[in-house]
Order: C-alpha cells, then structure tokens, then sequence
C-alpha cells in the first residue's frame, strides 16, 4: 500500500468529507475517491459508509485509522533517522476549546507560523471532554482544554494556567442590584452553559445540586457568543472563565454578579498521547508553549 493512498485516507477519515480532505491535500476529489477506492480494494472491506449526504467509517474504517497512523509514524520516524537534517514541514493537527481558540490561541499560533512558515496547522474545535478520545484516534497531534486528563494513563498533560471563572448577567438583572449574592438567593434561575459534560458547567451544576439550589432549566449551547448574546437578552445566567467576558465586563455589557465563584477555577491543559512520536514540527510547538510559560511565570 502507497503511503500517500494511507495519507489520503486519513485526511478523509478525520474530515469526513472528500471535498475537504482534497483542498487540504491539494488533490482533485476525484483522486482522493480514487485512493481510497484502492485502500479498500487492496485491503477487501469497505472503510466508509454514506448516509444521505454524510459519510461514516465502518468499523474497518476505525480500525485502519488507529494502525495507520502508527504505520505513517514510524515510517516518518524512519526518514527523520536517516536524512541527516529535521526539517520543519509537514502538519500539525490540533484540538482545542472554543475559549482558548478564542482567546489564548491565536498569539501563540501567530508566533508559530512566523518561525516555521512551512508548516501547516490544522485545528479542530470541539468540546473537552472529546479531546482524550481524538487523542486516542489519532485525529489530532496536541489538544488544548480546561479538562483534568490526569486520571487516563494513556495521556499526559502540561498545565499551561489557571484563570478565574465569573458569574455573569444582564446590567439590569435584578442580582445585579445586590452586594452580594448567596447561593441559595440563585433559586429559580435560569443558567446557561456551554455543551459537555465536564469542567466548570459541571462543577457549576453540582455545586448547585449540592446546596439544594433549584433552578429554573439549563440551557446549552455550543457557541460562547450565543451564550453571552442570550445572557446579554436577559434570558438567564451564565459561569464563563473570565478571559472569555473581560471585553464585556469592560465595555459593561454584561456585568459581573457579587457570587463567589473562587470554589470554580478553571485550569487550561496542553494534553499528548503518550505514545505521540514528537516530529519536528510537533516539538518545536511544545518548546514554543513552555517558552510562553517561562515567560509568564
């Protein structure tokens, strides 16, 4: 089997579209149905299935995206051995948070594509609680989130910092007017969060269940911005990292309500798989991230 045949059907497995994987592999679709039809041809089992206008992997499919990822890593492991210089090329697949896409990302990206202009990056967003799984699968290089990954042996992880979280309203919101907000005063609220069932909405959500706190419903969305849009409409209350709303609380969009959220911090995580080869690339990436670190401690 080709090596690029095995490329082309990774690119298709992680995107899940064939138009997209050939803009990423710079191949006409036609090609990159082509490879994939030998793939499955020279292997005799079908790794996708098309439902509507979607496509899935099979079980066969899964199973080839878990060992040929190995094969091309230790095949690039084997080039890297022998051709006498690491050149920095090739792509980064990252996952992250929509908060730290959003907000500590994109300086550190900047910087990175200005040291090593060759190599591509790739990011997926999504919710936390998938990273350990896309790690696993080998759909993304590196993840970035706020979820504790330390109890999966397979995994280890970077603290990169630990941010506050803010418990936010409407400027008019009757909770607004008080100097300080008790949880029990939270009674028949109606608190709106982001998709997932892990870090601070959950801590949020168990805190409440705990004091015996009855709200109203808990909405979920998966955007941030329709989360602060419906909270800045007056349709319920939100617990974000405060990196998220300082735009906000300064231009007083949203105003910060006198609750202790201290019991709710949020800690930002770079995780790996364990058995992640670091490329060239990928570790020049982690020297970049613990240098930011240094630099902020």
């Amino acid at each position: 089997m080709q090596s690029k045949y095995l490329e082309t059907f990774l690119a298709v497995a992680r995107t899940l579209n064939f138009g997209q994987a050939a803009r990423e592999l710079n191949y006409s679709q036609s090609t990159v149905s082509e490879h994939v039809r030998l793939v499955e041809l020279e292997l005799g089992v079908r790794l996708f299935e098309r439902l509507g206008r979607k496509i899935f992997l099979t079980s066969s499919g899964e199973r080839l995206v878990r060992l040929g990822a190995r094969l091309l890593q230790a095949e690039e492991e084997v080039r890297q051995a022998f051709c006498g210089k690491e050149t920095l090329e090739g792509m980064i697949r990252l996952g992250a948070s929509e908060s730290l896409c959003a907000f500590w990302l994109p300086p550190l990206l900047k910087e990175y594509r200005a040291l090593y202009p060759q190599v591509q990056l790739y990011l997926k967003v999504g919710h936390c609680s998938d990273f350990g799984q896309w790690l696993q699968q080998n759909l993304v290089d590196v993840a970035f989130g706020f979820q504790d990954e330390s109890g999966q042996p397979q995994l280890r992880q970077e603290t990169l910092f630990q941010g506050k979280t803010v418990l936010v309203a409407e400027p008019r919101h009757s909770l607004a007017k008080l100097p300080v907000v008790e949880t029990q005063q939270l009674a028949g609220q109606t608190f709106i969060f982001s998709e997932g069932h892990s870090g601070y909405p959950a801590e949020m959500k168990e805190l409440l269940a705990q004091a015996k706190v009855p709200v109203t419903t808990f909405w979920e969305f998966e955007s941030l911005e329709a989360i602060k849009q419906c909270v800045k409409n007056g349709l319920g209350l939100s617990l974000l990292p405060e990196i998220v709303v300082a735009e906000e609380l300064k231009r007083g969009t949203l105003v910060r309500l006198p609750w202790d959220s201290s019991r709710i911090s949020v800690v930002a995580q770079m995780v790996w798989h364990r058995e992640k080869w670091l490329s060239p690339p990928l570790a020049a990436l982690e020297k970049l991230v613990k240098g930011s670190l240094t630099s902020l401690s």
